[in-house]
């Protein structure tokens, strides 16, 4: 008896989720291993936030022209274009051996991530009969390589940080090679250029801005002049998309109620996520904690929400997906709170189930947030709404290492211990899950007009 081939969406499905998992891993990578790099280059946390944020802006910045240039040449195409950049950006980290070198290679590989993610979301949505199945699967992967980042820099520190580079690389040129369906191409959408470039402009001038706040203060004036003109490329985005023939996003997805709601609620938890990342990588790091040790702390976390993504589409189908992304964010805000409670001498085991929590209740909602969006919205929009959801959570991703970090410098500079600054960012996380289950509550129960 011979055995049969996966089917080509069951292939389709593999080689997308195994794209992002691959793409996400410089991010996470990277992350475990600040200490290690601020050790050996002597770089402040300002520059280590770039290290993050590099990656970040440049993915949040790419997603939605990603999503264009996926409809106008192939998703298949621009997925493995942008497996090549994260593969160019591992090349480019390792050979410089600097911070300002890692930063450019973090930006190219971010640029990946965005083009990857906006076309194997786009690959799913077209091309799998079990969709909701299909993007759970998707979520857990993006999680699969926020949780294997650490192990990855575990295994390689000892040859160095910038050997962590070496295996992604490798990784990346190999899932390029995986066979995938392509998915058909949406009619009438155009490039959108004004819109490309004053949305990305606003990212990345709003994310700069919050940095440079966090270092120089809030009245400086170069901060003040960059979250100006922060705020005036996000207005003229906003413009332009309202008059636009053929825009990069719909402004009226967002009279749907459940559009928006998974937005925020993607958004919030990658802001926690991201910024969670950066500062216990640092912290950890500051408490003399081995890389193998930093790893499996955080490593908990992306475990639970891998599992929490799996399971997410069948509890959505159960229980309602409303009641899935409230209770996602409670239970992540719970997890959150808990961590008010850590003192300079908890271990791994109380650490590990408290970040689990975390991750679980994230984990719910990354996933259901990605389905939300995409069956919010009618069939020929799917892929603008999915580029456009996964923005706002790409820009959360962005904004936490630049506001978490700006928290961690600024009250270790004000003399502020290790524990007192996790208290605090933790008091802070839990109340935004909190309220973003409130506001999700709401606009979930009130009826919204479809685009």
């Amino acid at each position: 008896m011979t055995t049969r081939a996966p089917s080509r969406p069951a292939r389709t499905v593999v080689f997308a989720c195994a794209a992002m998992l691959v793409a996400y891993l410089p991010f996470s990578a990277a992350n475990a291993l600040l200490g290690a790099i601020a050790a050996d280059t002597g770089a402040t946390t300002v520059r280590l936030q770039w290290v993050s944020d590099a990656f970040a802006v440049a993915l949040a910045a790419t997603v939605l022209c990603a999503g264009v240039l996926a409809d106008l040449h192939g998703h298949r195409r621009v997925t493995r274009v942008g497996l090549g950049l994260t593969a160019v950006g591992g090349i480019l980290a390792f050979a410089g051996g600097s911070v300002p070198a890692l930063w450019i290679g973090q930006a190219v590989a971010g640029v990946g991530g965005g083009a990857v993610m906006s076309a194997s979301l786009g690959l799913i949505a077209a091309t799998a009969p079990a969709r909701d199945r299909a993007v759970s699967l998707w979520a857990a992967a993006v999680v699969g390589g926020l949780g294997l980042g650490p192990f990855l820099a575990a295994l390689m520190a000892p040859a160095g940080w910038r050997a962590v580079f070496v295996p992604i690389v490798v990784l990346a040129v190999a899932v390029a090679a995986l066979p995938s369906a392509e998915a058909a191409a949406p009619e009438g959408r155009g490039s959108d250029l004004p819109g490309q470039v004053t949305g990305a402009l606003g990212i990345v001038l709003l994310t700069c801005g919050i940095i440079n706040g966090g270092n120089a203060g809030w009245v400086d004036p170069w901060t003040i002049i960059i979250l100006v003109a922060a705020a005036a490329a996000l207005v003229a985005f906003v413009v332009v998309e309202s008059r636009a023939a053929s825009p990069l996003l719909r402004l009226d997805l967002f009279r749907s109620g459940g559009f928006t709601a998974a937005g925020l609620a993607a958004m919030v938890v990658l802001m926690a996520i991201s910024g969670s990342l950066f500062v216990l990588s640092l912290l950890f790091a500051y408490q003399h904690v081995d890389d193998l040790g930093i790893a499996v702390r955080l490593g908990v976390m992306f475990l639970g929400n891998a599992m929490a993504s799996i399971a997410a589409s069948r509890l959505a189908a159960r229980y309602g997906a409303q009641a899935v992304l409230v209770s996602g964010l409670c239970i992540a805000g719970a997890g959150t709170a808990t961590l008010l409670s850590v003192t300079a001498g908890t271990g791994l085991t109380g650490y590990a189930w408290r970040l689990a929590l975390v991750g679980l209740g994230a984990g719910l909602v990354m996933a259901t947030a990605s389905a939300v969006a995409l069956r919010s919205v009618p069939g020929p929009l799917a892929g603008m709404a999915g580029a456009a959801n996964n923005a706002m959570r790409q820009l959360g991703a962005a904004l936490g290492p630049a506001v978490l970090g700006s928290v961690l410098a600024a009250r270790l500079h004000a003399g502020d211990d290790h524990i007192t600054v996790i208290h605090l960012c933790a008091a802070a996380l839990a109340a935004a899950f909190i309220l973003t289950a409130v506001a999700v509550h709401r606009l979930t129960t009130t009826k919204g007009t479809s685009p």
